[in-house]
C-alpha cells in the first residue's frame, strides 16, 4: 500500500515537471492568419487539405483531390473541413471536426457520371514539430450519400502530415 502511494505521487511529480517543461518550451502552434498544406496516409481517400487558422482554437480547411485511374475513371473532390482545436500545451492539440465533400466521378467510355456527397465527423491530435510542420492522427465516422441511392457509412482513419507557410 505505502509503494503505491509512493509510485502514484512520483507519477504525478513527473507528469507535472514534463507538462511544465514541454509548455515552458514549446512554441511551436500557428499563430492566426497561418495557412498550410497536408497531405494524409488512408485508404479511402487522397485529397489534400488547405489548413488556414481562423483564431488560436478555429482551422478552416478547403479540401480538394484527384484520382484518375487509366482506362476505368476519374474522380475530382471538392469540400470543406473546419476543425476546433482543444490545447493540451503549445505543442500538441486534440480537435474534433467535420467535412463536407462533393465528389464527381467519370466512367471512361461510359458517360456515365455521378456526383456524391460526403458528410462526416473526425476526432484527433496534432503534435506540432516547430512552426512549420505537424503530424496528426486522426478517425473519421463518414456518410456517403450516392446519385444512384447506394448510400453507405463507414469509419476511417488517416496520419496526416502538414507544412506550415
Amino acid at each position: 500500500m505505502i509503494l503505491m502511494k509512493t509510485a502514484t505521487k512520483t507519477l504525478l511529480l513527473l507528469a507535472t515537471i514534463f507538462l511544465a517543461t514541454s509548455t515552458a518550451y514549446a512554441q511551436n502552434r500557428p499563430d492566426t492568419g497561418t495557412v498550410g498544406l497536408s497531405a494524409s496516409l488512408q485508404s479511402s481517400q487522397t485529397n489534400l487539405k488547405v489548413p488556414i487558422w481562423a483564431s488560436d482554437n478555429i482551422v478552416i480547411a478547403p479540401v480538394f483531390g484527384l484520382t484518375h485511374q487509366d482506362d476505368n475513371y476519374t474522380a475530382f473532390n471538392i469540400g470543406l473541413n473546419p476543425r476546433f482545436y482543444q490545447s493540451l500545451g503549445n505543442d500538441f492539440a486534440t480537435y474534433i471536426g467535420a467535412q463536407g465533400i462533393l465528389q464527381h466521378t467519370s466512367v471512361d467510355g461510359t458517360g456515365d457520371d455521378s456526383s456524391d456527397f460526403l458528410i462526416g465527423a473526425s476526432g484527433g491530435g496534432e503534435y506540432f514539430l516547430d512552426e512549420h510542420f505537424s503530424l496528426g492522427v486522426e478517425g473519421q465516422l463518414n456518410f456517403m450519400f450516392e446519385e444512384h441511392d447506394d448510400n453507405s457509412i463507414y469509419t476511417a482513419a488517416a496520419i496526416i502530415g502538414t507544412f506550415y507557410f
